[in-house]
């Protein structure tokens, strides 16, 4: 009778489990949509290619309303700092990259590397030549509050 009740509650974890992966892989798999178009568009951006208006303010919007629901705190609030950035130019380049690469990693963890080694230098390196010798990217992984006052740039959000 013992091993009875072990081996039906050992059935209904491993159902439970089961349940639980597959709602993991379809909240990956939304979340995966969701960051794709926004990534890409800040991709291009950042390598100088011609963005449309349209098509960026579209991005933006799509991404907005769905990273609300399926990101993170963590990428919510990384966005929000972006974005809010990006309304209240002149941005110091500085602050901007940061914001971005910020954002990335904030993407990167939830998108399922939540321990993530990577570093905001090796997320700018792939789009910025000079990232590790320029010397505007010396302070990038400073205190963010260090970093504005340093460019002169208060962020509007605090």
């Amino acid at each position: 009778m013992i091993a009875a009740r072990s081996a039906k509650m050992a059935k209904n974890s491993e159902i439970e489990a089961q349940r639980l992966r597959e709602l993991e892989s379809r909240i990956s798999d939304k979340k995966y949509d969701t960051y794709k178009p926004m990534i890409n568009t800040l991709k291009n951006m950042l390598d100088r290619r011609i963005v449309d208006e349209g098509e960026f303010r579209a991005n933006v919007s799509e991404f907005a309303t769905w990273v609300a629901i399926f990101g993170s705190d963590e990428a919510v609030g990384s966005f929000h700092d972006f974005m809010q950035a990006s309304f209240n130019s002149p941005t110091p380049p500085v602050v901007f990259t940061r914001l971005y690469a910020d954002f990335v990693l904030a993407a990167r963890r939830d998108m399922g590397y939540p321990g993530t080694g990577t570093t905001r230098k090796e997320i700018l390196g792939s789009r910025i030549t000079d990232v590790h010798s320029h010397s505007m990217f010396s302070g990038i992984d400073k205190p963010f509050s260090d970093l504005c006052r340093e460019a002169e740039w208060e962020p509007p959000w605090l």
